[in-house]
């Protein structure tokens, strides 16, 4: 099987790999791509099931990371927004996707959403005949508009929760599976920490993650009544000026990728977890990212319960829940004060996701349904 993929970088992930590469040397491409865990992951499983896999992972055509990341940053930030304003770079960007394409001929090519493809792109792939593969991860009404637009062009969806009846009002036509997202215990598993990452990441409770009022409405609010209540709490992600008045700006440290965002999760005692807003029905089935990556990195995680959590955790023996703000409130200072317990079920947790929750299970069944798009008839992996 022959898979293109193309994702977009966005500039915190280039930034921290700029900052990985100038500490640790080595290839850069290597930092870029570890600074993403699912595309790393993803590279990883589809090659150990035999994949010949494109990754073609950049945001600029003109000036790509692997070409930019030797120039000093101030000079390198200041040519990318030059070419982006102009918007040629972007357009040659689309049109030079079309040509790898085009020459690398895959038996499909594969964006997942937050890739910013073109419809037009898509249009121009479609009309030449070639299979196009999306991972969606977000419900019909929180993706942005370019996003919407695209559905329609995509003869293979796969999403890690119920949201095939929302994609399908959307406007997707092509087929959707059901596909859990997985985690890769090389990336996400226990760390040592030094003395002073500990200061830098510790803290009680440890929340990694958006929290604009656009899709985190409902998990800003709770974060913000635990603070209130005088929860000692370290928030990792977003921008400062989403918290003006918020205060959450006493607690929030910043954004983080790749290994500082394990070692944030590895330096707290409770994990933190929400998910996004959504519409009745699309939680139904499946869980976010974060589940996955506190199980493996061996965290105790306090999860906003959602129905179909027992398909990967049982309840208070793997993972905990609540429902209400002072639910989450009373857990986490029940769970404080039993070190124990919390272990226990963090231990358990990273027993099951190492033995049922990986990429490399979950990759084989996309490629099961990419080879049945591909080649109809032709017998699937085992």
């Amino acid at each position: 099987m022959r898979i293109y993929l193309y994702h977009k970088i966005d500039r915190g992930y280039y930034e921290s790999a700029h900052a990985a590469w100038r500490k640790e040397g080595g290839r850069f491409a290597d930092h870029l791509l570890r600074m993403q865990p699912t595309l790393y992951a993803w590279d990883r499983a589809f090659r150990h099931h035999g994949c010949e896999l494109r990754l073609d992972l950049r945001s600029s055509f003109l000036l790509p990371q692997t070409k930019r990341y030797r120039l000093p940053m101030p000079i390198a930030s200041l040519l990318r927004g030059a070419l982006w304003v102009t918007k040629l770079d972007p357009w040659l960007l689309q049109q030079d996707i079309i040509r790898q394409v085009q020459r690398y001929r895959p038996d499909v090519a594969f964006f997942p959403l937050g890739s910013s493809v073109w419809e037009s792109t898509l249009r121009r792939l479609k009309e030449q005949g070639v299979k196009l593969v999306q991972w969606c991860g977000l419900p019909a009404t929180t993706m942005m508009e370019r996003d919407r637009v695209n559905l329609p062009y995509f003869d293979l969806i796969f999403q890690p929760a119920n949201l095939a009846p929302g994609l399908r009002a959307a406007g997707a036509f092509g087929r959707i599976v059901y596909v859990p997202i997985g985690i890769d215990p090389e990336i996400h598993r226990p760390v040592p920490l030094r003395a002073e990452e500990r200061a830098r990441y510790g803290a009680d409770v440890c929340f990694i993650g958006g929290l604009d009022n656009r899709f985190h409405r409902s998990r800003r609010k709770m974060i913000e009544y635990a603070i209130e209540r005088g929860i000692d709490m370290k928030v990792w992600g977003g921008y400062r000026h989403q918290f003006v008045g918020s205060p959450i700006l006493k607690c929030w440290q910043g954004q983080i990728w790749g290994e500082e965002q394990v070692k944030a999760l590895c330096a707290a005692k409770i994990g933190l977890n929400f998910h996004v807003d959504h519409e009745p029905g699309e939680l139904d089935r499946g869980a976010n990212v974060r589940t996955f990556e506190l199980a493996a990195c061996g965290v105790f995680q306090l999860l906003q319960r959602i129905p179909g959590i027992e398909e990967f955790f049982e309840e208070d023996k793997e993972i905990v829940c609540f429902d209400s703000a002072d639910e989450m409130i009373d857990k986490i200072q029940y769970y404080l004060r039993h070190e124990n317990e919390r272990d226990r079920i963090a231990a358990a947790a990273r027993r099951r996701v190492l033995a049922e929750h990986t990429w490399n299970d979950r990759v084989l069944r996309m490629l099961n349904f990419m080879t049945e798009l591909a080649h109809p008839g032709r017998e699937k992996t085992a």
